[in-house]
């Protein structure tokens, strides 16, 4: 029994020997230990802001703006690319630029960013947010020109953001020497496909910028009836109106939340004195401008020695008070009424003229 005894452990202590040995490398009896590589793990994602985004943008396409954001659930940013070419029309008056706008996701299973929105095929190919002009062949039928592409956290529940845009559209009718609506649109992606949460169409032209809080500014031109004296046509805008675009706490939604009214030409010189309304021009924001009043039997017009409003003359200067507030009607007319004009230079008046 005591050489039974013996025999094991003399057997224990050489297998730890020999273990001991092999721990200490290649000079181990036992040879060196043998060592398992890591298993190579891929990132979620990669980072969006060192992409080659110039790979991303359509063939002969130059990059013009790119954003870095988060706007689809899940971790990691995606990317706004805003890209344009030049392309060749007929038509010297129509834009000859070509724009696209894509969002690239990061694809997991492929490894690299592929487009889940596309600005000339959604909501369809049939009937794009931006045509492709030279793939339909209308020229200068239409077109689109994209003025504004932003990010904003408008809904500030969470750090997804929104996608703003105001694209610049032809005017209808094939004319040329006024701009037609500004189409100010805002895009969530929030459920993973695009959803338009606000969506505005100037009368024509306007812009649309970010405002440091995250909420949108757009400003355009009001009108009066076109069936109305005051009308000067769709070149020629009576006043201005900004908004203020965010989101509505009280009903869960994007809104107006602020809105104000200003006229162009509250003094300047008469243009036209016709059918109880008065015309008024003066030079703001770089251009010529016109606004028309209507003038009432409760129109007082200054100095009284004129007689009313039929002492008005195109060429005086006047200065124009009107009802407050300004308030356009159902249809976002503008139709202001005068309630004092002052002459300023009844002796440079061109009397002699209608």
């Amino acid at each position: 029994m005591t050489r039974r005894l013996a025999a094991l452990a003399a057997l224990l202590a050489l297998s730890a020997f020999l273990a001991s040995c092999g721990a200490k490398g290649t000079d181990g009896l036992a040879g060196p230990r043998a060592t398992v590589p890591p298993v190579p793990t891929l990132a979620a994602t990669p980072d969006a802001r060192s992409s080659p985004v110039e790979a991303l943008a359509p063939e002969g396409a130059a990059v013009e703006k790119v954003l870095y954001g988060r706007l689809l659930p899940g971790d990691g940013e995606q990317i706004v690319v805003h890209s344009s070419r030049q392309i060749s029309v007929k038509d010297e008056e129509c834009p000859d630029r070509q724009d696209y706008l894509q969002l690239f996701a990061f694809d997991a299973a492929f490894r690299e960013w592929k487009p889940v929105f596309q600005a000339n095929r959604w909501p369809s190919a049939a009937g794009p947010l931006i045509p492709d002009r030279e793939e339909s062949g209308n020229d200068c039928e239409r077109y689109d020109v994209l003025e504004t592409v932003d990010l904003a956290n408008i809904e500030q529940d969470d750090e997804l953001h929104e996608l703003v845009l105001a694209i610049l559209t032809s005017p209808d009718g094939g004319k040329k020497d006024v701009p037609g609506p500004l189409l100010l649109k805002v895009l969530s992606f929030r459920s993973g496909a695009p959803e338009v949460i606000y969506d505005e169409a100037t009368a024509s032209g306007g812009a649309a910028r970010l405002l440091p809080d995250g909420r949108v500014e757009l400003e355009q031109s009001t009108f009066p009836p076109e069936s109305g004296p005051l009308w000067k046509g769709r070149c020629c805008g009576n006043g201005s109106l900004t908004e203020v675009i965010g989101w509505d706490a009280e009903y869960g939604q994007v809104n107006v939340l602020e809105s104000s009214t200003d006229l162009y030409c509250r003094h300047g010189a008469v243009d036209e004195v016709k059918d109880a309304a008065l015309i008024v021009t003066c030079d703001a924001d770089g251009g010529r401008r016109f606004t028309g009043y209507r003038l009432t039997d409760e129109t007082r017009v200054l100095p009284a020695e004129l007689g009313g409003p039929a002492g008005l003359r195109v060429g005086q200067e006047v200065s124009v008070s009107v009802a407050e507030p300004l308030e356009l009607n159902e249809d976002w007319e503008l139709e202001p009424v005068a309630t004092e004009v002052r002459v300023l230079n009844e002796a440079q008046a061109s009397h002699g003229q209608p």
